[in-house]
């Protein structure tokens, strides 16, 4: 079996804690990382490969990395490497008959034995954001869905089959930036994915314990409990992976609103940030190295939109790093 990843060189602990705690209950399973940042890294522990995003780009074929690269602020790279991680992983790796992507904050706690099953029947797995529907009166939950899409892409399982390695060829060309009015947002991989069941062979996760996430603390199959040194959530429902994704203090924003009295949970977090933080001095802080013109001068988002836009209408040979931001495309 093997576990893909993408970072870039921020997200490192997160994705060491990540590795190091699927090496912990499923010890045979390869890690492999790709960094999207124009120089590579040292190996680390627990992590077995770590490839750079060109390199992943140039394996699989696709064109133009720079311009691609060039498109997108760091959060939409890493989401749009995330299909590309998962076409290279199938063909660089044609031996492993299973792929899951993980993005770096998720932490596993039990054997992922309920995907590996399911992808000896189904070519693609995915994880719904929500397994309960909200009160109409509360529907801001379903609102949001709509935009960033139904399913989590944190967590994506492919079996390496025919069908698996369309499914990945497909959602690399969505993800390219390469259409009019693609998805804007942060997560411009995922709205893709409510295609998915409809189109390709695919099994829908309703377990709970996979992906526990600020997104769905308020959901009544998955309150959290300790017993016997062991993670269970409602009904006694073994907790698999947690997805500790914090951006912009949602995860304590939601903790606050939801649980603010599961002691457990507050616990759980609580350890994770100081595994994070005892990891920090190993890495220091760093600029994106993607969010520089080769010049040194930073590209603001009003160059990279403006990119976007003229490269649907008119092929750019030039590599876009080396211009500045007063170029007109």
């Amino acid at each position: 079996m093997i576990i893909g990843t993408v970072v870039n060189a921020s997200g490192l602990p997160q994705a060491r804690l990540m590795a190091a705690s699927v090496k912990r209950i499923m010890p045979e399973t390869t890690i492999v990382v790709c960094l999207v940042e124009q120089y590579p890294v040292e190996p680390l522990p627990d992590i077995d490969w770590i490839f750079t995003a060109k390199d992943i780009s140039a394996y699989i074929g696709f064109p133009d990395f720079e311009g691609h690269m060039f498109k997108f602020n760091s959060l939409q790279c890493t989401a749009a490497m995330k299909p590309q991680l998962t076409a290279y992983l199938l063909k660089a790796f044609p031996e492993e008959e299973q792929i899951v992507y993980l993005d770096p904050e998720m932490c596993a706690f039990k054997p992922f034995s309920e995907i590996w099953a399911m992808l000896t029947y189904y070519d693609v797995v995915l994880t719904p954001h929500h397994l309960e529907p909200s009160d109409p009166w509360d529907c801001s939950r379903e609102i949001g869905t709509l935009v960033d899409g139904t399913f989590n892409s944190a967590l994506v399982g492919v079996r390496n089959s025919d069908g698996g390695r369309y499914f990945a060829d497909w959602w690399v060309k969505m993800t390219s930036g390469d259409v009019h009015a693609q998805p804007n947002g942060l997560y411009i991989d995922q709205p893709y994915l409510n295609f998915v069941p409809s189109c390709f062979h695919t099994g829908i996760l309703r377990h709970p314990g996979y992906n526990l996430a600020f997104w769905n603390l308020h959901e009544r199959c998955r309150e959290l409990y300790w017993v016997e040194n062991q993670y269970f959530l409602t009904d006694w429902t073994p907790l698999h992976c947690a997805n500790f994704k914090n951006l912009d203090g949602l995860l304590d924003s939601c903790m606050n609103a939801f649980i603010p009295d599961n002691w457990v949970y507050a616990q759980m977090w609580k350890s994770y940030k100081q595994e994070l933080e005892s990891l920090l001095p190993w890495h220091a802080s760093s600029p994106w190295s993607y969010d520089y013109f080769y010049s040194g001068e930073k590209i603001s988002d009003e160059t990279r939109l403006r990119y976007r836009e003229a490269q649907l209408y008119r092929p750019i040979e030039i590599n876009p790093f080396t211009l500045a931001n007063e170029t007109q495309f």
